[in-house]
């Protein structure tokens, strides 16, 4: 509605949207607005990038900035054991940010990805910037997660997305 995406979802679980045609992305600028528009403060929401499907149809390799409606932050690295069973590792923990709006309040979210290098940045502000090298390109999905500490029962808005790749291509 009204060019945005309301993603809203009432257990507590992780729901996700990638975007349109599932390129892959590997060096880009990514721009959205998003707020976290109902529920607990435990709650979070962001951006996947770089990501890849396993044999299921969730993302099992990818990067993962969650905003948190307290208005701290964490990085997470998706990655896939010996087994094929996908965990996701704190690349940067829980962290407390004045940059970041708490629930009710939008923020604007800009990814930088340059080769090896992923620059975090919400409402001007640099969080962080992250270096590694596992993941070079992959697809992007917007997210919306109810976390099982929070009460159930979330709903985020993401508008005025703009994504400028400098390479994409399909899937192959």
């Amino acid at each position: 509605t009204n060019s945005t995406l309301t993603m809203q979802l009432d257990k507590n679980k992780l729901l996700w949207e990638p975007l349109p045609g599932m390129i892959s992305y590997g060096d880009f600028t990514l721009t959205v607005n998003a707020v976290l528009a109902k529920g607990d403060q435990n709650n979070g929401y962001g951006l996947y990038i770089r990501g890849a499907a396993g044999q299921g149809s969730d993302l099992n390799t990818y990067y993962r900035f969650e905003l948190y409606g307290d208005g701290s932050y964490a990085i997470f690295k998706g990655t896939v054991d010996q087994n094929g069973n996908s965990t996701a590792m704190k690349v940067v923990t829980y962290t407390l940010s004045s940059a970041i709006q708490k629930q009710g309040k939008p923020n604007h979210i800009m990814i930088l990805a340059n080769g090896t290098s992923l620059s975090f940045i919400v409402n001007g502000q640099l969080l962080k910037t992250v270096i590694d090298t596992s993941y070079a390109t992959g697809s992007v999905a917007l997210f919306a997660s109810n976390l099982p500490e929070a009460q159930p029962g979330i709903q985020v808005q993401f508008s005025q997305l703009a994504l400028y790749p400098s390479h994409m291509s399909k899937p192959s």
